[in-house]
């Protein structure tokens, strides 16, 4: 995880730009459940975090392919802790997809 990183010009965004930029994109979808993340946005910024997210889902798989799926996932994915503003927001969204989906297969 600690090898995925943002682009330059997105290094100094504030947590507003960031969150601002996705509100704005979500807006256009009726609801929650209806936002398509195949949908690409016109704003960069968006499109920066869905790059982001996408790396490290990426990572994730190849981390869960090499360790196997029933055995223990490095530490480093439940503790890693991005320092750009940007790639903690992606990484965040990201690990709730995780939890969310984990919490799935437990209650199957």
């Amino acid at each position: 995880m600690k090898n995925i990183k943002t682009s330059p010009e997105f290094m100094n965004l504030s947590e507003d730009e960031i969150v601002k930029a996705l509100d704005e994109f979500e807006d256009q979808f009726a609801t929650e459940e209806d936002v398509n993340p195949d949908v690409e946005s016109d704003n960069p910024i968006v499109n920066e975090v869905a790059r982001l997210i996408n790396e490290y889902t990426t990572r994730f798989d190849e981390l869960v392919e090499k360790t196997g799926e029933n055995e223990d996932l490095p530490e480093e994915i439940f503790t890693y802790e991005p320092e750009i503003i940007i790639e903690r927001v992606a990484y965040e969204i990201f690990m709730d997809a995780v939890h969310d989906s984990m919490q799935e297969a437990d209650d199957e």
